[in-house]
Formats: C-alpha cells, structure tokens, sequence
C-alpha cells in the first residue's frame, strides 16, 4: 500500500487559479504605466472612445431631458391647434348662424319690397287715373264755357244780321 502524503496532488489548474490574481494585477499595472508613459496616437484615440463611454450616461440623461421637452413643446402645440381648431368652428358655426339669419331677413325684406312696389305701382296708377279725370274735366269745363260763349256770340250776330235786314 502506498502512503498518501498529506499534501494534496498535484492537478495543473490549481496551481495557475492561485497566480491568476497576481497575472492579472501585473498586466494591468503595466498597462497603465504603458498608456501613461508614452501615449501614442492610436492609444489616444482609444482612451477618447473610453472616455466617451463613461460619458454616455450623461448624453442620454441631456438627450432624455430634451426629449421630454420636446414632447413637452408637442403637448403644448396640440393644446394650441386643439384651441385654435375649437375656436375656428366656433366662428364658423357663428357665421353660419349670421348668413342664415341674414338670408331669412333678405327673404323677408323681398316680399317686403315686392309688396311696396306694387303699393307704389297701385298709387301710381291712381294718380294716372286721378289726373286723366282731372283732363277730362277740364276739357268738358272749357268745352262748356266755350259752346256758352259760341252760343252768345253767334246769338249776338243772328240778332245783328236780322235787324241789319230789318231795318
């Protein structure tokens, strides 16, 4: 029989599991040392892509705030349009009430009219009948006094032409 040591046995991977803090806390203090030791351009434009990494939370954060102003302004534009829209079809329903009443009181003032022209055209043709009497009238009155005034004067000559012959 074989004795056991008390040693555990060998097995490749624990070995490197205990290194492995160490390797990678060297590897990362050297690579520090190295990116700030001599920065090329190419690790420059790295340590900027970095940079703009850890800053993105802050892009988003502006971009969310603008974003919520906009739809801020948005909601703002609506309710405007909204009460522009109202008022528009209010103004338009208040015409269309005016143009309504209006067409009621043309219609009205129409007959109104029509009913006044022939009042006129009745007065007018009372007066052309009132002056052809009066015309008339007249024409007998002078007729009259002119066959009166015929029959005297033609009397007059009969008498004078008789005692002309008598005499």
């Amino acid at each position: 029989m074989m004795r056991r040591s008390p040693r555990p046995a060998y097995k490749p991977g624990f070995r490197s599991l205990r290194t492995f803090p160490r390797r990678l806390a060297l590897s990362i203090a050297l690579a520090t040392t190295l990116i700030g030791a001599s920065p090329s351009a190419a690790q420059a434009g790295v340590m900027d892509k970095v940079k703009q990494w850890f800053e993105l939370p802050d892009q988003v954060d502006s971009l969310r705030e603008q974003y919520d102003t906009t739809k801020q302004q948005l909601k703002d534009a609506t309710k405007q349009f909204d009460e522009a829209a109202r008022q528009s079809r209010e103004t338009i329903e208040q015409y269309r009430q005016a143009e309504q009443r209006l067409r009621e009181e043309n219609e009205r003032l129409a007959k109104q009219n029509e009913q006044l022209a022939q009042a006129v055209n009745g007065l007018q043709d009372a007066e052309s009948a009132r002056n052809d009497r009066s015309r008339r009238t007249w024409m007998l009155i002078w007729t009259a006094a002119g066959l009166v005034g015929l029959y005297f004067l033609s009397s007059r000559l009969f008498r004078l032409l008789l005692r002309s012959k008598h005499s």
